[in-house]
């Protein structure tokens, strides 16, 4: 395998130390409009590749080593919950650390979606009510989650690669209501959805069953192709990568077929993030199923190859 074929699949900075910057929080774009990406923190495989690229890359030590630090002085920054019971004296570090260990139910005892007194004055206060989901900053957690994956103080994950991308929606009686539900992200085993949680809430779930429209061509022509003519076929389609109103790319499932949990996005919007596994659609439709398992496949064979060459060519 060339170097410039390498070049294509990874930044520059990974190819040569003097010009790295800030690859830590890089994501590696599979289609060129950005829709489709994979980040290393997304795959157990490439956690291990930065995690010894660190020990032998100073830049990255470097950068690794100063996020570590940042992180830190949040123990510096106290913090007071009062609840009917007591004020919770704590830090900014420990609510991060339990918010990201999802401990943070049992160290301090409620839910960090729902309206809490805050004050980051003193105990007496002043309080403000507030989710305490709101005192997050989403640069910082997503510096916690790298570092403290990297220090395996957090389980990696199977690989999934992450999309912006819209599917056809129709719920309620007789399924007379339609909206677009947000296909979050693909993996080996199922596909993670969201939607906003007051639709889901006060709508979908009252109805119990759904319908979501996808077609899978897409997918399947682009996995027989290599990583640079793939970039160029997927840009072609910007949010629309799996999209269909075609009644025969229907799947008809109960919401109780998701699995569902609540999240905080960081701009004030609740949602609800929704995993469909494979197994409740594949006797719906079994070449759909296949064709996304496929393709997840094909990228993660693309990430597996590109990041062991690029580890090695560096450190040969």
């Amino acid at each position: 395998m060339n170097p410039q074929t390498l070049k294509e699949f990874f930044p520059s900075s990974f190819m040569n130390d003097s010009a790295h910057q800030h690859s830590l929080g890089e994501q590696f774009t599979l289609c060129d409009h950005g829709n489709l990406v994979f980040h290393w923190a997304d795959f157990n495989e490439t956690c291990e590749t930065i995690k010894t690229a660190i020990e032998t890359n100073r830049n990255l030590n470097d950068e690794f080593h100063r996020k570590e630090q940042s992180l830190t002085r949040l123990s510096m920054i106290p913090i007071w919950i009062r609840t009917n019971k007591k004020v919770h004296q704590t830090t900014m570090f420990d609510l991060y650390e339990n918010f990201v260990t999802n401990e943070i139910h049992c160290s301090l005892g409620f839910d960090p979606y729902g309206p809490i007194e805050v004050s980051f004055i003193s105990s007496t206060g002043p309080y403000k009510t507030m989710p305490v989901s709101e005192c997050f900053n989403r640069a910082t957690y997503i510096d916690f989650v790298m570092v403290n994956l990297l220090k395996d103080r957090l389980p990696k994950r199977d690989y999934r690669i992450r999309l912006k991308a819209k599917l056809l929606m129709e719920f309620g009686h007789t399924f007379a209501e339609a909206g677009l539900i947000s296909l979050e992200q693909l993996t080996l085993n199922g596909m993670l959805l969201s939607v906003d949680s007051d639709l889901f809430l006060n709508k979908m779930i009252q109805g119990d069953q759904m319908r979501i429209y996808l077609d899978t061509d897409t997918l399947n022509q682009a996995s027989s192709k290599d990583l640079s003519e793939m970039k160029n076929f997927l840009s072609h389609f910007t949010f629309n990568l799996l999209y269909s109103s075609k009644s025969e790319n229907s799947l008809q499932m109960s919401v109780k077929d998701f699995s569902y949990q609540s999240s905080f996005d960081f701009v004030k919007n609740k949602r609800i993030f929704l995993f469909m596994s494979y197994d409740k659609i594949q006797n719906q439709s079994e070449q759909n199923v296949a064709s996304i398992k496929k393709f997840v496949g094909h990228t993660k064979e693309l990430v597996r190859l590109h990041y062991k060459s690029t580890f090695l060519l560096k450190t040969a």
